[in-house]
């Protein structure tokens, strides 16, 4: 009862002064006596040293989420007529009452399209009791987006949002994501959305229709803990998620963030351009063609370049690089080259690669022989001497005496 009359003489004061307030609950006073704690909203991320955040980084959460866990702090509640989602429930303590014999179970506060949890898109994540990340119950689990991707409200993201705070009061919005992953919030870059405000009063439906400014997503793929909060009044900057508010509600969700599709460069074919199948000239013009192909990720677009090839003959290439060329897709190139004058068996490579990865190439191997060229001499003069010898016999006798 007594933390209660503290708790509405704050915000009254707030209200009175139009002075935002925010503070943290007294950790020792709370845990003296557990059975006397009013029903608050708590938030429901993973925190402490069993409690696994990134299963496969093997990360613990130290998220401020429950009253008797440490050494995080944690978030709470008294709610006076804003929340998130369908409906909102009370609780003793952080993951929906569980602490601190919790993790597993997570996310028994809300998951997604539960009934309590106000996340319309991207679908979240959990994690099971056997420590595997998985998708909420009735979902199938999408992405946020890529790396340095802007997530724009209502197009990548979105939430449903309400506030009925009394006096008309409006709210605050922000949105926290462990980025890098470490399992704490309040590094730099990690307060995604900073006291976006105003949350009008009266108000139902998603934040998107209130235009909340844009974000980056974070450098790493996988997954990432996120927190969502509408309070009565402003967090500082590089908010790390705990504190104590008067009203409104703090939703956590574990969000995945894809990995970028990668192109990988391939090859087929060769060019072989020898005497025998063509008894090819010096100086003569000679084509074929190969493939280049993308092999990579799903999803992935490969922009190449021919970036050398024999330094005999004179070569064109067509087309001589690409862009946009899509996962399991293949491009026909033609080389046409102008053969060397002088007669001899040449060898090379003409080499592709990939213009975003200089470490990504193929080769196409290259042969080339050229044979002497015959003259008219060489043609015709045994048969004109064949023909004399006919008409004059007496001259094959000093011919081939």
């Amino acid at each position: 009862m007594k933390k209660k009359i503290i708790a509405i003489v704050v915000f009254t004061l707030m209200i009175t002064t139009m002075i935002p307030a925010i503070g943290i609950v007294n950790e020792e006073e709370l845990e003296s006596d557990i059975s006397s704690r009013e029903l608050l909203e708590y938030g429901d991320a993973p925190e402490g040293q069993t409690a696994i955040a990134y299963p496969s980084l093997g990360v613990a959460g130290n998220f401020p989420t429950c009253i008797t866990v440490g050494p995080a702090g944690w978030v709470q509640h008294f709610n006076f007529g804003a929340w998130f989602g369908p409906s909102f429930d009370m609780e003793l303590d952080g993951n929906g009452g569980t602490c601190p014999y919790c993790f597993p179970p997570y996310d028994q506060d809300e998951c997604f399209n539960d009934g309590d949890a106000g996340l319309i898109f991207p679908e979240a994540f959990t994690i099971d009791n056997s420590i595997n990340v998985v998708p909420c119950p009735g979902c199938t689990g999408s992405p946020l987006g890529i790396p340095g991707q802007t997530a724009v409200w209502g197009v990548d993201i979105d939430i449903e949002v309400h506030n009925h705070m009394p006096s008309n009061w409006q709210g605050y919005f922000n949105l926290i994501v462990d980025w890098n992953q470490n399992g704490a919030w309040g590094d730099p870059g990690e307060h995604a959305v900073v006291n976006f405000w105003p949350i009008p009063n009266p108000f139902d439906g998603p934040i998107s229709a209130l235009g909340p400014p844009s974000f980056v997503i974070g450098p790493n793929p996988g997954y990432v803990w996120s927190r969502f909060s509408i309070t009565e009044a402003p967090v500082p900057q590089d908010w790390n998620g705990e504190g104590f508010f008067e009203d409104g509600e703090s939703e956590d969700y574990l969000l995945f963030i894809d990995y970028i599709p990668v192109p990988n460069l391939d090859c087929r074919g060769s060019i072989s351009w020898n005497r025998i199948e063509g008894n090819i000239q010096p100086q003569g013009t000679r084509t074929a063609t190969f493939e280049v192909g993308n092999i990579g990720d799903p999803g992935s677009f490969l922009d190449w370049s021919v970036v050398s090839y024999p330094t005999w003959g004179t070569w064109t290439f067509a087309p001589s690089s690409g862009t946009g060329l899509a996962q399991g897709s293949w491009t026909t190139v033609t080389a046409t080259c102008i053969t060397p004058t002088q007669p001899n068996t040449y060898t090379g490579d003409i080499t592709v690669c990939n213009d975003h990865d200089s470490t990504d190439c193929c080769n196409i191997p290259v042969t080339l022989q050229t044979s002497k060229s015959k003259t008219l001499v060489n043609n015709w003069f045994p048969l004109f001497l064949e023909k004399l010898v006919e008409m004059f016999p007496f001259l094959g006798r000093i011919i081939y005496a």
